[in-house]
């Protein structure tokens, strides 16, 4: 039994070696790995829960370091296939001052990913599945992604989604949203932008307190603000740890995910269903992660961000 499973985008993120200037300007380019879904897997596995990640990179060199490196990191790779086909997927990314990231996307062998590529050993057997949106943007990983999480809530699991919203990978807003399978989530995770995309107001407890979906758990990460949640209809916040320089940006969001998925194993190993959270138990889940995200920040690269059980102690 898992105790999270992920699916989407492993990839190689190759962050320009300057900030503040443009792809085209940048003078050279670090490849890291990366990918929202292969960040929360392996910061899944390092909080000490077990972890699998589902998804297809190349067989070239990339792919097949990304798949050793998962295996090192103690994420079950059994579902993490080689492509003959396609190349291993590229994000090339350039960081602000502050090490905020924008990104540009080469679609490579995520997107091929079929639901008979499923391993049904690892998406029936787990307490978490878990995605975001890059893999619902083309087929056929779109209909495997969906797939995966109908089977794995069929199987009595809870369904995890991150919105990761990627302008230039969708033609429109709209056409993201309606892909997206908010419906069907226990736990929804997403930014102070992506809440203003899906409501067009950027009050965040009006605009939260107006959602209307039924995840018991709705959390909107605010960066240096901590992130304000949705629990079973009520409003709470929990404040971030402050730091002082942020070196980069890109892992934040994905370690507060993976120490959110990796609290609600905790605690239903103490016996509390994703309905019935205490409320002082919830709000060292949320302030957890809230640390996940902020320790992130001082490292260089996603994976290399994602910081050890000992480190949130």
């Amino acid at each position: 039994m898992f105790d999270v499973v992920t699916l989407g985008e492993a990839l190689m993120d190759m962050v320009a070696t300057a900030r503040n200037v443009s792809l085209y300007e940048a003078p050279a380019f670090e490849p890291k790995p990366g990918g929202a879904p292969t960040n929360v897997a392996v910061g899944v596995a390092r909080l000490g829960k077990r972890a699998a990640f589902v998804g297809k990179v190349g067989q070239d060199a990339f792919g097949q370091g990304l798949r050793a490196l998962l295996a090192d990191e103690g994420v079950d790779v059994r579902g993490m296939l080689l492509d003959a086909a396609r190349l291993t997927t590229l994000a090339f990314v350039s960081l602000s001052d502050g090490g905020d990231p924008s990104f540009a996307f080469f679609e490579g062998a995520h997107a091929a990913l079929t639901p008979d590529d499923l391993p049904a050993a690892v998406i029936e057997s787990t307490y978490l599945f878990h995605c975001g949106s890059v893999s619902l943007v083309s087929q056929p990983s779109r209909s495997a992604t969906l797939a995966a999480m109908q089977r794995a809530k069929a199987s009595g699991a809870l369904f995890s989604y991150d919105i990761n919203w990627r302008p230039a990978l969708w033609r429109t807003a709209d056409t993201a949203l309606a892909a997206a399978p908010l419906a069907q989530a226990d736990v929804i995770k997403l930014s102070e932008s992506e809440l203003a995309l899906l409501t067009g107001s950027r009050e965040v407890e009006t605009a939260l307190r107006g959602l209307p979906y039924s995840a018991p758990l709705i959390l909107i990460t605010l960066g240096a603000q901590g992130c304000t949640y949705r629990y079973n209809g009520a409003l709470y916040h929990a404040d971030a740890p402050k730091v002082d320089q942020v070196v980069d940006a890109t892992g934040a969001g994905d370690s507060f995910t993976a120490a959110v998925l990796a609290g609600l194993c905790d605690l239903r190993d103490q016996g509390y269903a994703l309905t019935a959270l205490p409320t002082d138990s919830l709000d060292w889940l949320v302030r957890r992660a809230c640390r996940a995200g902020a320790l992130a920040t001082q490292v260089r690269g996603a994976i290399p961000s994602l910081p050890y059980a000992a480190q949130l102690a």
